[in-house]
């Protein structure tokens, strides 16, 4: 990872984890990441163990440039955390394989990031959340949260420094959410930059998961942060009731 004393490098990290579903949303995503990107960057494909005969893993290695193939799916935080490890850019920048941003993307990202030292991540909006433009920006233009998504963000090496690694207990519920309380905790501004709306072909991956698995998720996560009443928690059944629940 980048020395975060060092000179910010001229490229960005971009890190795009994916899991089955190659052809229906991963390499639509790739080819729109590469036609529309022009800001310099080194691009890191996750396969977190997709049930396809290699075949991720093997498209990986035609179109990136370090591509890392799990052996056994662990689920987005851990995969967005082997990206962490070998992110060599500023900034290091998370775009989940259902997101497709338009061209001047990345330079947005790079250019608003440094907008105040002490923005530790800065995300996107995406097209299913614009009424998050509804809340005032900040002087600098920028609009502050408690948390944001982690589809398209850009995270400082200096805040990856000091908030260390995605939760991976945390399996495909709530680990972005837990990364921006836990930069926060530590003096870091989370911001999204109303210059950049990035489609979203919501639900295109979250359908597909292991809906237990995101459900203990999300109960752990609400057992972690049960002295904070005051931060939003994510949903125990967030595609209904369909197991019990146990506080």
């Amino acid at each position: 990872m980048l020395n975060v004393y060092q000179e910010k490098p001229a490229f960005a990290s971009v890190i795009v984890c994916a899991h089955n579903r190659l052809y229906e949303t991963t390499i639509p995503c790739l080819e729109n990441l590469r036609a529309v990107t022009r800001y310099p960057y080194e691009l890191i494909c996750v396969d977190d163990a997709s049930k396809d005969q290699g075949a991720t893993i093997d498209y990986f290695c035609e179109v990136c440039d370090t591509p890392i193939r799990k052996i056994q799916n662990g689920g987005c935080g851990a995969a967005r955390n082997l990206g962490f490890q070998v992110a060599r850019g500023y900034p290091i920048v998370f775009l989940d394989n259902d997101m497709f941003p338009d061209p001047g993307w990345l330079s947005i990202l790079r250019e608003d990031i440094d907008k105040d030292p002490r923005i530790g991540i800065l995300a996107a909006i995406p097209s299913n959340e614009i009424q998050r433009l509804q809340k005032p920006a900040s002087p600098d233009g920028l609009i502050d949260f408690v948390q944001v998504g982690g589809g398209s963000t850009a995270i400082t090496p200096r805040c990856h420094a000091a908030v260390g690694y995605f939760d991976e207990r945390m399996v495909n519920a709530g680990e972005d959410t837990d990364y921006c309380y836990r930069a926060t905790e530590r003096g870091f501004r989370v911001v999204s930059t109303p210059r950049l709306i990035i489609h979203h072909e919501s639900g295109a991956t979250r359908r597909h998961m292991d809906k237990e698995q995101m459900q203990q998720a999300a109960l752990y996560m609400r057992r972690k942060y049960a002295h904070r009443p005051d931060l939003p928690m994510p949903p125990l059944s967030p595609f209904g009731n369909i197991f019990p629940v146990i506080l």
